[in-house]
């Protein structure tokens, strides 16, 4: 799906929606990370029940649930129906196939560390680890081509980090240094941010266009707008808008939906419009 033009920051209209249910019986998730997989379906990785859920995007509740090897963190999608799972204490990636309202384990493959982010990258996958901090770019097999850690940069760069894509660059969050990294799609340095005022312990992030990102501030209560190309970053949620120490992110451009789970136990997905 082509990527949505530019958001405007500063007359950008995101109206709340009823949050999505997760469960009809009240139980409570901990959602690590959140993908769309299509305009009626979710994938969530489960922290709590070392799950991964298939969830309906519009009417909510779980259709489908895998148990993994270990706690999952980040997930991805590598192509329609499969996507890739980060498992830390196991030091691998776990394969995981839709089939219409199910899920099915595929392959498990091991990498180079206690991963914690995982994204596509034009058929090969980027991911980061947490100790030591690092990025890697593999193949889907987890063969190492491209790394970049501190030692490469010189300096202390990431603690905990998380990755998105936007065409041929690579994005990494960092809470422990409250910053975003882009590197080239070999992991080079390009550009650091950083505005601590505005973003703390950033989390999860994706891109929402060619020159956007959305960032979910932990700590700073809230979700920010990031255009690359000019460093400027802006806050489009906060927590008058009700987003209280946001873990994870999703758009649907389908639907303009914005999904965000919040780093505790929780029994629904909150949800915005963009209008």
């Amino acid at each position: 799906m082509a990527a949505m033009t530019l958001v405007d920051p500063v007359n950008i209209r995101l109206q709340q929606q009823p949050p999505l249910p997760l469960s009809s019986s009240g139980e409570t998730n901990l959602i690590w990370d959140v993908v769309v997989v299509s305009g009626r379906h979710l994938l969530l990785t489960d922290y709590q029940y070392k799950s991964v859920l298939l969830v309906d995007s519009q009417e909510g509740g779980v259709l489908s649930s895998v148990t993994v090897a270990c706690a999952p963190f980040g997930v991805c999608m590598v192509h329609a129906a499969c996507a890739a799972v980060a498992l830390p204490d196991d030091k691998r990636v776990q394969y995981v196939h839709v089939n219409g309202d199910s899920l099915t384990l595929g392959k498990v493959v091991p990498v180079g560390g206690d991963i914690c982010g995982v994204n596509d990258l034009r058929n090969r996958l980027v991911v980061t680890y947490r100790d030591p901090p690092a990025v890697e770019v593999v193949t889907q097999e987890g063969k190492r081509l491209h790394r970049f850690d501190n030692k490469s940069a010189g300096r202390e760069l990431f603690e905990q980090p998380y990755v998105a894509v936007s065409g041929d660059r690579v994005f990494v969050s960092d809470w422990g240094t409250n910053t975003i990294t882009m590197l080239s799609d070999q992991l080079q340095l390009l550009a650091m941010f950083h505005q601590p005022d505005l973003l703390t312990w950033p989390r999860i992030i994706i891109s929402l266009n060619d020159d956007q990102l959305l960032v979910c501030g932990k700590l700073s209560d809230n979700i920010v707008l990031l255009q690359p190309s000019s460093g400027r970053m802006s806050a489009i949620l906060e927590k008058k808008d009700g987003v209280e120490l946001p873990q994870a992110l999703a758009f649907c451009h389908h639907s303009r939906t914005l999904y965000i789970v919040p780093d505790y136990s929780t029994t629904s997905i909150k949800r915005y419009r963009l209008e």
